[in-house]
């Protein structure tokens, strides 16, 4: 047990830490004449995680370089028998895996089949958004009949944790898919990523806010765990301390540390239930290189089934880099989630990252606020095409007459100003045709009320094939909630071709292609 003995001096206190072969750790600490041993058993990956905070973890050579530093503190010589606890594994991952970046973007990749005793998962694939099971806006039989696949269900935690809660399923005995009747497969987030509402400054150690029916309230590890326990899920996300890029450096840190904590309890946790749901660790950062390498590096080595990146923790722009460098040193055998995408060019670089599954959170966004999808790269012009559509003098006997010959043309305004009048605030915006992205188009402007065709000719969709852009349009324009469920059959069905597509550019070899048209189009 003889080994060369390195000090660190806080204050007047002197810890040391030595490493033994069998995990046991020797304290020793020497305060004024007293000196006191200590021996305990730690487990190694939870003393890695400590040091992936500044005050416990040895620098890299690039913050050496950028730190600044008194020229006499240089001048001071460097103890020879001064050790760092690290794995030296740690270091040599930090930084991306430059042979299997290469490879993110391929067949082998990319389409898998992620197996667990309960289920298997195949991608690329998509994770569909609910509000407490169900698509937004969207019934199940509804679904059915429109032929919207589901393989996995998102349920964010604040649609369910009061209702039916955990004391609800635990005096039913029964699992929260029997209890909302669902026949797919499920995973429980604790963030909604469609909720723009930011509660992550009433974070702490403790646990994260959430909304409930009586305002804000706080849920601990041990309370989610206790719900996931009763709730059965085939999956869950460990609970997380999710804050956006714009945080500063030792508030990333906590983030860090807090997550890191909590999945250990939720490992530990799972350990000892008969029906073990799959895990996946949200990986912490906040848009920090440093930081998101080594808990990617931390995360690698722990028992769970996958990884969940949230869109809202990485930076507005040039987020690829970061997420290609993380996502080359996790383990390809498991699978990778992004949440919280913002529009079907992110779905599409998310895969080109090598995500495995993206969420459709972005569809409900732009159902709500009166987007329609036309996506079709080989014809880029396809969308202005459709926009500049003059169809006015058009007569289709199945949606009744044109427009200028039965409406007269102040209706619409008359509509806008009896919202105002009633404290309505209606979707309609007077301004110049702008799109969000080359792929959407705003049905709420003036110039669609008065075209009777369908959104997108040869649509298949629900509201293609039954209704027309006036038709949309009247709705939106006096707020009825039809209109955006017939705006998220039409966008679902459209993200369904997209994934389909990029399943058959994998089988063809020529997805990095496709990713690069789609990029060309955007710019």
């Amino acid at each position: 047990l003889l080994v060369p003995i390195s000090f660190k001096r806080h204050d007047s206190i002197i810890f040391k830490y030595l490493l033994l072969p069998d995990l046991i750790i020797i304290i020793i600490i020497c305060n004024n004449s007293r000196l006191y041993i200590g021996i305990t058993i730690i487990n190694f990956e939870d003393m890695i995680n400590k040091r992936s905070l500044d005050h416990c973890c040895a620098e890299t050579p690039e913050e050496k370089k950028q730190k600044i530093t008194d020229p006499k503190d240089e001048e001071k010589p460097k103890k020879a028998n001064e050790t760092i606890l690290i794995n030296p594994a740690l270091e040599i991952r930090i930084e991306a895996d430059i042979d299997k970046l290469s490879i993110l973007k391929t067949k082998e990749h990319l389409q898998q089949c992620f197996k667990t005793p309960q289920f298997d998962l195949n991608s690329p694939g998509l994770f569909s958004f609910t509000n407490c099971g169900q698509i937004p806006h969207v019934t199940a039989d509804l679904a059915t009949s429109s032929k919207i696949k589901v393989d996995v269900s998102i349920i964010p935690l604040q649609s369910i944790i009061n209702h039916p809660g955990s004391a609800v399923l635990e005096r039913l005995g029964i699992s929260l898919s029997s209890y909302m009747n669902l026949t797919n497969k499920i995973i429980i987030t604790p963030y909604n990523s469609n909720d723009p509402t930011d509660l992550t400054r009433f974070n702490d150690q403790l646990g994260i806010s959430l909304w409930g029916k009586s305002g804000r309230r706080k849920l601990s590890s041990k309370e989610y765990l206790n719900f996931i326990k009763f709730s059965k899920p085939e999956m869950f996300v460990s609970l997380s301390d999710v804050v956006p890029a714009s945080v500063n450096k030792k508030r990333a840190d906590k983030s860090c540390y807090r997550t890191l904590n909590w999945l250990s309890e939720a490992i530990t946790f799972i350990d000892h239930l008969e029906e073990k749901p799959a895990i996946f660790a949200p990986i912490p950062g906040s848009g920090n290189h440093d930081l998101m390498m080594k808990s990617a590096s931390i995360l690698s080595t722990r028992n769970v089934f996958g990884y969940v990146i949230e869109r809202s923790t990485l930076p507005t722009q040039d987020w690829q880099r970061l997420v290609r460098g993380v996502i080359s040193i996790l383990p390809s055998s498991r699978p990778v989630v992004m949440l919280g995408v913002l529009n079907e060019y992110e779905m599409v670089e998310a895969y080109s990252c090598g995500c495995h599954f993206v969420d459709t959170s972005f569809v409900t966004h732009f159902s709500n606020n009166g987007h329609a999808l036309v996506i079709d790269i080989h014809n880029p012009t396809k969308l202005q095409e459709v926009v500049h559509e003059d169809h006015l003098t058009e007569v289709n006997s199945d949606f009744g007459p044109a427009l200028s010959e039965n409406v007269p043309k102040q209706v619409q305004t008359d509509e806008i100003k009896k919202n105002k009048e009633n404290g309505k605030v209606a979707v309609f915006k007077q301004k110049h045709y702008i799109p969000d992205t080359p792929f959407t188009f705003d049905l709420t402007l003036p110039k669609f009320s008065q075209q009777f065709i369908p959104i997108e000719k040869d649509c298949p969709c629900f509201c293609c094939v039954n209704h027309t852009r006036g038709y949309v349009n009247h709705l939106l324009i006096t707020n009825e909630l039809l209109a955006p469920t017939l705006l998220m059959l039409h966008n679902l069905h459209h993200i369904n071709q997209l994934i389909e597509k990029i399943r058959n550019c994998l089988e063809k070899n020529n997805f990095i292609e496709y990713t690069q048209k789609f990029r060309d189009i955007f710019k």
